[in-house]
Order: C-alpha cells, then structure tokens, then sequence
C-alpha cells in the first residue's frame, strides 16, 4: 500500500477546541442585542445563573460532550449578559434620553476616528438656506455634556455630523467643545446619539504626540497621492490608510462587481503582510526582536488607521500569535481566530451584527482551513510553492465568504477569483511601497514623492483590473438573498468541500464542472432570459429609490430616468441590459435616492446629456452633478414644461411642473420633472416623487395624462389622489422601492388605487428588475425576480426625501 504523501507533508491535525466557544459567544451576543429591550437584568441574571449551574454540573461528570456542551453554554451566558448589560446601560444613558428628546447640548468630547465625507449627495444640515458642501461624520467620546442648567459626564460615545472645512483637521486625541441639536442615532446597534452640531469644534486640548504623528502621516500621505493621476490618486491612501474618500465612484462599483472592495482599504490582510514583512526582515535577529518588531508595526498600524471591524480582529488575532511566539508554542492561527472573535465579541458585542466583521473572520477561516491544504494539493501536482499559494489564497478566501457576499450581493461573483489572481500579483509590493512613503512623508518629502511615483502603475493595475473584468458579461450569476438562498448555497459549498476529498468525486466533479461550464455559462453570457426580448421600460432593483431604463428601440441604447440610491447597483443593472450608450440622462430631483447612483450610470458608458428638473434646493448635490458631469465632459441641461426629446423610436415631452413649489410638504418631490415617453405604440408616464399638489397641478393643466404605464409616484407613497390614477388609468404600474423599507411603501392606499383600475403592479422589492414589453403588439410584463436583502439602497446622513 502506498503512502499519499511524505509523512512530513501529512496533514497537521486542525485545533478546533476554542470554535464552539466562539460560535456560542457570537450567538449569544446576537441574542442579547436582539432580546435587550424585552430582557429585565433580573431575567438576564436568572438565565445566567441557570447556566452556571448546568456547567457546574456538566463539571461533575467526565464526558466529553457535557463539557463541550458546558463551555459553549458558559460562554454563550457570559456574552448574553455583557451584551443586555451594555444595551441596557445605552439606553439609560441621560444623553441618550437627551437625544430621543431632541435637546440642544453643548458637549466636550475627545475626537476617536478622523472625520470622514458622508457619500451622499444630501448636506447634514436642514437649514432652508444654503447649505455647505462639506459634510463630515466623526466619532467621539462625550466626556461631558451641558443640557441648560444641568451637566454632567455621559462617558459614552457619540456620533457627530457636521458641515465646514475645520472637521477633517481634527485629530484623534483632541479634546473639542461644540454645541448642537441631539437626536438618537438610527444607525448605531446600541441605543445612541447624534449631534448635528452647529458651528466650528473648539479645541480644548492637543492629542497625544502619537496622534498628531499619524495624523502629520495621513497628511502627507493625501498630499503625496493628490500629485498622482488616475484612480492611483484615491487608491493610494485608501489602500494604505483606509481613506476612500478619494476613490472614484466608477472603481468602488468596478470593485464591488469583481470582489476587489478590500483592497480598496485597509483590511486584516494588510496587517498580516507589514506585520510579516517587519517579522521577516528582524528573523535573523532573533525571535524576541522578531516579534517586537512585529508587535510595533501592529500597534503603529492600529494608530495610523483607526479602528474598524476588521482592524481590531486583526490586531486581536496578531498579538495572540505573538504570545504564543513568546511562551515558546507553535503558531496556531485558528486558535488565535477563535480568541480574537471571543475577545472582541465580549468587549463590543455589536460586532456580532457586523457584516465586515462576519466575512473576516470568514475569510481567514478559509485562508487557515481551505487555502493551505488547496495549496499543498496544487504543489503535489507540480506548481511552486509561490504560484500555489497565489492560487490558493483568493480561492478559499472567495470560497469561504461566498454564501454572506451572495446575500449581500445577491449575486455569485464569477469574477471575483480571476480578479483577485490579477490583483494579487502587485498588492503585496504596492501595500509595502506605500507605507514606505506614508512614513517618509513628514521626514522625507522629496524621498516620499519619488516612492508615490513608483507605486503609481501597480495602484493602476489594481484598477485596471477592476474596469476591466467588471465589464465582463456574465461576470455574476444571480442568487436568491433568502435565508434558504444563502443556507442552500453554504450547504452546496460544505458538501462539494467534503465530496472533493475522494479521487473518484473530484475526476466526475470535473467532468461535471466542465460539462457545466459549456452549457451553462454562455447560456447566461448569451442570457436568452435578460433582457427580455421587446423590452421598452425597465424598473431596475437598486433598493429604496428610483431607477427607470427607457429603451430607444436601438441595440443598446437607452436613456436613464433617475440613478437610485447606490452606483454598482445602477451599474449592475444596465450592464445586465447590455446598455453602453445613454444619450440622455434624466434626474427628475435632486433627493439621494435619485441621484447617488449617476456614478454607476457614466461608468464605462457613452453619455450624451444629464438633464436635472428644477429642484435646486440642495446645492451641495446640485454641485456634485455638475463635478461628475465635467470630469467626464458632459453638458448638464435644464428640462422645462414643453420641452420635446427624442433618439430613435423613442419621444419624450416634458409635462411639468409649470412653476416651482413652496410652502408644500416636500417641495423637493414637488418639484420632480414628469415626463410622458412615447415608444412602440405606448404611452409611459414618469412621474418622480411628485406627491397630491404636484398631481392637481397636472390635472388642472389639462394635459393628456392618459398612460398605458404608470411609473408609480413617490414609491408606491400614500401621498396619491384617486383623480390622478383616475386620469391616469394605467394597464401596468412600476413601483421602485426597497424591501422591509422603512417608509411602509407602497402604501395601501395606493396599492388599492391602482386595484381599481385594474392596474397590473410590479414591485421591485418583490420581483426585482422588472421589465414592459411590446410583443407582437401586446403588451408582456417580465420580471427577473428579487435577490437584494432588506436595507439595501439606504444612505447614510442623506435625505432620500421619503
């Protein structure tokens, strides 16, 4: 009988006794947070006691699964009531209290993350005047805070939006005064505040010289990177400080599409390779510097970036593997992950809700499980050992996060593995050159600048690497974002993981994947099924906004009316469309759920003009269009009543409004521009979000507002008046909303309006991109059917005017 392999290459058996430890924390920490407003602490206590005395007796007995069953109880207990004690302790908070009661506060408070522009095209303010472009959200420690005559000290951390340029000098470790409106955070786990703050910090006291030195870091750094060209100049700092406000809004959709997004910052990949590097370089030293030197790069990197989700795992799990170094054990990096999950969940159990930190931990599960016994398979078979780890790591790492990106995503990315080979190439050096010249930069500016330089073409490679392979066809394969999608799916990947350890398996499971391979994929590159064929108005799935395709009848060619909320879903959905010139773009106004996808729109596409409606009411966003639309040369055009626009079979008149609103509900959704398209014998009624007064103006108008389709007002709102429909009289109406929104839209109301008519509805929350077809001159309706999750489209400090 022969021997697989050398008895030196057999496999080191897998330390698995901190994963049910792990798992029981993270369930317990999900359990707290989601029971914590219906938990007393007597309750929690009681559970918790109960707990102890079934691992006290588990204790009483040898067998092997009690005492596994006792750990996994003990820390789930421990991680139950850390997380109902900290939720518990949110909500009491006098600030809190203070922020559900919309209070004025002046607050000092010590700066703990850089601030960051909010990616919106909305300003933080509501003031009716005009409002600065620059907008900044920060995180902050409130060490005291003033509410009239009372103050005291929250000791809690407080989310501040603020407008103007002395925001992003801040530095972490500064103490500030600043004074504004409370109001709670809604997009914190715990129970929290925000402070829309009025006015410029006042800084009461300098950060630690380690700030400041990071911060002089950053700066050079962005001052460095600003002299490059192309997407180097946004890539440079997000790569090696994590400052993607530089990044051009083409490369996030492009990196979203082929599973580039990390390294279009900093993740725990990066820690691994500087903290490896400076390992490597000081081996010969000894171990003791070795790792040292290895620990001060952890804790300078944890100073210049920040923490974040995947930092913190990563600096966790870093000086885990360092002890062990230093008690003299071999390195075991999944015992290490374990511990780090176990510590970070029991120190911030909101962790456990975090999608970054999910696929993490995911991906380093599979770099520790999948790749190395992947890349010893390829070396068996012939590769060096280099190539094989190249091929192994994006593979397993793909591999193991695979089911949360499909729910996120709803898609399986096909591209993600080629991509990240390409990339893989060039990371390493340009990571290493980078922090080379982030360090240099106060030092050494002339030295640093010729660094930036050489680093330049690989950042470009990264990026040509995302444009290109995101423009693939069949670059993606859609998949349901249900819980029984992405269970199937982990189902699918656990079984064929094990099946491929059988010789036999894996020859038919090549045949079959080949097999699959001929068949299937050109049947979703070719994509008999999408678009559908007459196609003449598409609603596409982006979430809670607006995004309409409006076919010119010329092979693909369309026009655009409103971007939704997010660029790679808007991206996604004309690429799905084939559509790679746009003559006319429409943005009927100017709210985020409108407007934040444009990027999407002019990626990679021929684009003839953006018409904006007369909604000018946010400056910032209006400023914004008008930056994309030079950098791309553009013209930027207005639409007024009567305006007539046509491009092949396709004609377009404008109906309103006559004259802009005040005074109204929302004078912004007022304010959208209707349109009445004309195509393939149909009538198709765009409205925006205009809501009742809008409606009455185009009634008392008296145009003809008859349409064989109705794109739905204001997503389905209940803001509606039955004589509109009635005018209307749709055969078919396309409603763009998000799934479990928080607008409760579409509205019964309106959902009975349209009943009765007659109106066939189609929802993109529930039946994704939805499509009208002429067909022999009939009218067919089709639909790709939903993959999104709920929450999907939202953006963070914007208006989306719902």
């Amino acid at each position: 009988m022969t021997r697989r392999w050398k008895e030196e290459d057999a496999p080191v058996p897998v330390d698995l006794r901190l994963m049910p430890m792990a798992l029981a924390v993270w369930a317990g920490a999900l359990v707290g947070l989601a029971l914590a407003e219906r938990m007393s602490l007597l309750q929690v206590t009681m559970s918790v006691a109960a707990a102890a005395i079934t691992v006290a007796a588990a204790a009483l007995t040898r067998k092997r699964w009690w005492t596994v069953g006792a750990v996994m109880t003990a820390g789930f207990g421990a991680s139950l009531l850390v997380s109902v004690l900290q939720a518990h302790a949110a909500a009491d908070n006098p600030l809190t209290v203070a922020g559900a009661n919309g209070s004025w506060a002046t607050l000092r408070v010590t700066v703990s993350v850089p601030a960051r522009a909010i990616q919106s095209s909305f300003p933080a303010t509501d003031s009716a005047t005009e409002r600065p472009a620059e907008r900044w959200l920060l995180t902050a420690h409130a060490d005291s805070a003033r509410i009239g005559t009372v103050q005291f000290e929250p000791g809690a951390d407080v989310s501040l939006m603020a407008d103007g340029p002395a925001w992003p000098e801040l530095v972490p470790g500064e103490q500030i005064e600043i004074s504004g409106l409370l109001a709670p955070d809604g997009y914190a786990v715990l129970p929290g505040t925000m402070v829309k703050v009025r006015g410029d910090p006042v800084v009461l006291a300098a950060a630690p010289w380690w700030q400041r030195a990071g911060a002089a870091i950053r700066k050079h750094l962005g001052d460095n990177a600003a002299q490059l060209s192309g997407d180097a100049r946004g890539l440079l700092p997000g790569l090696v400080v994590g400052d993607t406000d530089g990044i051009p809004a083409e490369l996030t959709a492009d990196a979203k599409a082929t599973g580039l997004t990390h390294l279009l910052a900093v993740s725990g990949s990066h820690f691994a390779l500087l903290c490896g590097v400076a390992v490597l370089l000081l081996r010969r030293a000894g171990p003791r510097p070795a790792v040292a030197g290895g620990a001060a790069v952890l804790l300078g990197l944890v100073v210049l970036v920040g923490p974040g989700a995947s930092v913190l795992r990563a600096a966790v799990m870093g000086s885990v593997a360092l002890v062990a170094l230093l008690v003299g054990r071999a390195r075991s990096a999944l015992p290490a992950l374990a511990a780090a999950v176990i510590g970070l969940l029991l120190y911030d159990p909101t962790l456990s809700r975090s999608v970054g930190f999910a696929l993490s931990v995911q991906a380093t599960a599979g770099l520790v499980l999948i790749a190395p016994v992947w890349s010893k398979a390829l070396q068996r078979r012939g590769f060096p050992s280099g190539w094989a780890d190249l091929l192994a790591v994006p593979a397993a790492a793909h591999v193991a996060t695979m089911p949360v990106i499909a729910a996120l995503s709803g898609a399986i990315s096909l591209s993600s593995i080629p991509a990240n080979l390409l990339a893989a190439l060039v990371v390493g050096p340009a990571l290493v050159i980078g922090m080379a010249c982030a360090v240099a930069g106060p030092w050494w500016p002339g030295g640093a600048m010729a660094l930036a330089r050489i680093d330049q073409p690989l950042l470009q490679w990264i990026a040509f690497v995302a444009h290109r392979l995101a423009r693939w066809e069949g670059a993606s394969l859609p998949w349901p974002a249900s819980v029984p999608g992405v269970l199937g799916l982990a189902g699918l990947l656990l079984t064929g993981l094990l099946l491929l350890r059988q010789r036999r398996i894996r020859a038919l499971a090549v045949a079959v994947v080949t097999g699959a391979g001929v068949i299937l994929v050109p049947a979703q590159v070719i994509s008999l099924g999408w678009p559908p064929p007459g196609w003449v108005l598409v609603g596409c799935e982006v979430g809670q906004g607006d995004a309409m395709v409006l076919s010119t009848g010329e092979p693909g060619t369309a026009i655009v009316v409103d971007a939704g909320p997010d660029a790679a879903l808007m991206d996604a959905c004309l690429r799905r469309l084939k559509i790679g010139t746009v003559p006319l773009v429409v943005l009927t106004h100017l709210h985020a759920d409108h407007v934040d996808g444009l990027a999407g729109v002019l990626a990679g596409r021929s684009v003839g003009a953006i018409a904006v409606g007369p909604d000018r009411d946010s400056p910032s966003a209006w400023r914004t269009i008008n930056d994309r639309a030079t950098a791309k040369g553009i013209p930027v055009v207005g639409l007024p009543r009567g305006t007539h626009w046509a491009s092949g079979d396709l004609a377009v008149d404008v109906l309103g409004p006559t004259s802009a609103f005040r005074g109204t509900d929302s004078d912004e959704n007022n304010d959208s521009v209707v349109l009445m398209a004309r195509i393939a014998g149909l009538r198709i009624l765009m409205t925006g979000d205009v809501q009742n007064e809008a409606q009455q103006q185009l009634l008392d108008n008296g145009a003809d507002l008859s349409a064989d389709v109705l794109e739905q007002p204001h997503h389905g709102s209940a803001k509606i008046l039955p004589t509109f429909i009635a005018a209307v009289h749709p055969q078919v109406s396309v409603i763009g909303v998000g799934r479990d929104n928080d607008y409760g839209q579409p509205s019964p109301k309106a959902l009975a309006q349209l009943s009765s008519v007659g109106a066939q509805v189609l929802r993109t929350d529930l039946q994704g991109d939805a499509a009208v077809c002429v067909i022999d001159g009939q009218v067919r309706t089709v639909t790709r059917g939903a993959v999104l999750p709920a929450g999907s489209g939202h953006v963070r400090g914007g208006n989306d005017g719902a």
